[in-house]
């Protein structure tokens, strides 16, 4: 790959809104909307505007993006590393489109974590409630553009796939806030690193370098490590090689879930792909099993994250889930260093 097209590749270009129309509209909105964000994290960062502290360390896991890095994975790996130094960690999530005070998210890092999941939208109110519960470190899971609470260690995560969000703030691209934001990072970890060329992520490493000067940079993978299906019962990996199957999802990042089956030597008949946190009901169930009977799918194959809406069905097929976990395949012992030695009291 030549090194014109790796930085390109890098900032995204050419993937905005594709009329000219809408792009005039949205580099209407993008400009102001980017400024704004520089300015709210300068205000923030001086003390201008108000933050307050939790009674204990706060470690945030977030990105600058829109669509899925991997958060809760990470989150999840966190928590873990957390529990194995001997703390007592809980996890502050928004609940974002949360229904009924649930969200596909926390109920999914509930199951996964075994640790105790406040979901407010006030993150200082969510930390009180979590400390009065008897947590000794808190897990913030996307709270990097949150600067009313204050924490000790930024992870922020940075998808390989799509490092910078078509290189252009919403609604033009992905960016919540410009990459600027990067220098408020502690690490920095690169989620699916393995699915792009050496090269493209040694350029990737080299410019977030620049961005970030203080903070460390890990390579995280997404690795699948096994298979649920309706009934709850544990399979293999290699239960799915050569089946015929349908993959749908309600995900953040659709093609990186579908390359993830693909690799598994699974056969994908045919995609149904749903706007992030989909809300699943009988018409949807319907849609799918017609999808799978035409394209002569054996398996309907899920997220975990989309299976925790699908619980309360009762389905007459196999309908399964990969498990899929966040793997630090480079500096994970710096990473947990530098957690550990964030949060020593």
């Amino acid at each position: 790959m030549k090194p014109a097209t790796i930085r390109n590749a890098i900032a995204g270009r050419g993937d905005g809104v594709a009329s000219r129309a809408g792009q005039a509209v949205a580099r209407a909105v993008v400009w102001p909307y980017s400024a704004f964000m520089r300015l709210r994290r300068w205000a923030y960062n001086r003390g201008i505007l108000p933050s307050a502290a939790a009674a204990v360390p706060v470690i945030c896991v977030g990105n600058i993006t829109t669509g899925g890095t991997g958060k809760t994975p990470m989150v999840d790996w966190v928590v873990g590393r957390l529990k194995e130094a001997g703390r007592k960690p809980a996890i502050l999530t928004r609940g974002y489109k949360s229904v009924g005070g649930k969200s596909d998210e926390a109920e999914l890092l509930k199951r996964r974590s075994g640790v105790e999941v406040v979901v407010n939208p006030d993150r200082i109110a969510g930390a009180r409630a979590a400390v009065a519960s008897g947590a000794d470190v808190l897990v913030m899971d996307d709270g990097f553009q949150h600067m009313r609470l204050r924490r000790d260690t930024n992870v922020v995560l940075i998808d390989a796939m799509n490092p910078f969000g078509f290189g252009c703030c919403i609604p033009l691209g992905r960016l919540r806030e410009p990459p600027s934001a990067l220098g408020d990072a502690h690490a920095i970890v690169i989620t699916r690193s393995d699915a792009v060329v050496p090269e493209f992520v040694e350029a990737l490493e080299a410019q977030l370098a620049r961005r970030a000067p203080r903070a460390s940079i890990h390579m995280g993978v997404h690795k699948p490590t096994g298979l649920i299906d309706q009934d709850g019962k544990e399979l293999p990996l290699d239960d799915i090689t050569g089946r015929k199957v349908l993959i749908f999802a309600g995900i953040g990042n659709p093609r990186a879930f579908i390359t993830t089956v693909e690799n598994l030597g699974a056969e994908p008949v045919d995609f149904c792909i749903f706007s992030d946190h989909q809300k699943y009901g009988p018409a949807v169930i319907r849609r799918l099993y017609e999808r799978s009977d035409a394209a002569g799918a054996e398996i309907l194959v899920t997220t975990e994250k989309d299976y925790v809406k699908l619980a309360e069905f009762e389905f007459d097929r196999p309908v399964w889930q990969v498990v899929v976990e966040m793997d630090i395949s480079r500096g994970r012992g710096e990473l947990i260093d530098k957690l550990t030695r964030g949060i020593a009291c």
